[in-house]
């Protein structure tokens, strides 16, 4: 279907402030990634997703599951042990059943945005959570918005992540 409204471009320019960058992504967070998935499935229609499960040294875990739908990439998140706090917080491992909304997911394009987004991340007094930079994969970072009651993730994509992205299953 073709909108029957203009879409501006994406807009790349954080120094304006954290929301002038290219929003693609939702994403839940939960503590029973397999009931989540149900939940997808049978209430929304989502059939297929790509799965990505990490397990790394020191107990830590973190699995996602992603789907595309239309310009906008769906994420499930579930994470555990020491480093996953921006997860974890959110919903417990060990509480009761949680899915619930977690960050707005926004393209960086290049070097010279991300520097622009982290100087307007210092001007505004956000706190930047859990960054990192992982040669020929991705930069990406949290920063808390409490005014929105949410986090966002900023997330310079590179060869690797490009190609998983490229390889999420659409709905």
């Amino acid at each position: 279907m073709r909108r029957p409204f203009n879409t501006p471009p994406p807009v790349y320019d954080p120094a304006k402030g954290l929301l002038h960058s290219d929003h693609f992504q939702i994403a839940y967070v939960t503590n029973d990634l397999d009931r989540a998935v149900e939940v997808f499935r049978t209430r929304f229609g989502i059939e297929k997703f790509r799965e990505n499960d990490s397990e790394l040294p020191g107990g830590t875990r973190i699995s996602t599951r992603t789907v595309w739908i239309g310009s906008t990439m769906y994420e499930i998140a579930c994470a555990s042990g020491p480093g996953m706090e921006a997860f974890s917080y959110y919903a417990p491992p060990d509480g009761e059943f949680v899915l619930k909304f977690h960050h707005f997911g926004y393209l960086v394009p290049d070097e010279s945005t991300w520097a622009a987004m982290e100087r307007e991340v210092a001007r505004g007094g956000w706190v930047m959570h859990k960054s990192n930079d992982t040669p020929g994969y991705v930069r990406a970072c949290f920063v808390d918005v409490p005014e929105l009651g949410h986090l966002i993730e900023f997330i310079l994509p590179r060869e690797g992540l490009i190609e998983k992205f490229n390889a999420t299953p659409v709905a």
